[in-house]
């Protein structure tokens, strides 16, 4: 996947900020997918790019990533797998929230609640949680999350791939640390997504 070009086009020409200031119909409709469903299962994350708005959306509902592809989004693969329960280990779930801007079209991605709080109070909307974090799985398969914030279009992006998140660096991207992070479980358990 090759996103560098198009962010660096974004971010110089203004156009993702532009584009949701002038409120264009089918970029801000594209930009709201149907409603975030609490994630309750083992699985992937799939991360699509809308390339109207310039907008990432991370979810696990397969039905959601299917909806959106058809309104012309691009699938841009997996981003991580969600893992919050696994045979015969017990720890906490850390929920991932997402969170949608009525103004700007855009969504974040937290597991801060403070942060989600704060942010409802600016009339942003929990949407719920997406997937969840693995930072207490006791042991080092963790995929680190980085969050960066464009501060000419107020989007936030997510990757675990270190040379995306450094070219974005370059251009003028923020790099606000960790997000969150991934695991997969020992042994590996496989099967069919199922439609959230």
């Amino acid at each position: 996947m090759n996103t560098h070009i198009t962010h660096k086009k974004l971010f110089k020409t203004g156009l993702l900020f532009g584009a949701l200031l002038l409120g264009l119909g089918l970029s801000i409709k594209e930009a709201t997918p149907v409603k975030a469903v609490t994630a309750n299962f083992n699985g992937p994350v799939y991360r699509l790019y809308n390339p109207n708005s310039g907008e990432h959306v991370y979810t696990m509902g397969l039905t959601e990533k299917n909806n959106l592809v058809h309104l012309g989004w691009g699938y841009e693969g997996v981003l991580g797998t969600s893992y919050y329960t696994m045979n015969g280990q017990n720890y906490d779930k850390i929920p991932v929230y997402r969170l949608y801007s009525k103004n700007s079209g855009q969504h974040l991605y937290t597991i801060n609640t403070n942060e989600v709080v704060q942010l409802k109070n600016y009339g942003w909307v929990n949407e719920g949680i997406v997937f969840y974090d693995a930072t207490v799985i006791p042991w080092n398969q963790e995929t680190t999350v980085e969050r960066l914030y464009n501060p000419n279009s107020g989007q936030h992006f997510y990757t675990s791939n270190w040379d995306e998140r450094d070219y974005l660096k370059k251009i003028g991207w923020h790099d606000e640390g960790e997000a969150f992070s991934f695991t997969s479980p020992e042994p590996l358990q496989t099967g069919p997504a199922k439609a959230v």
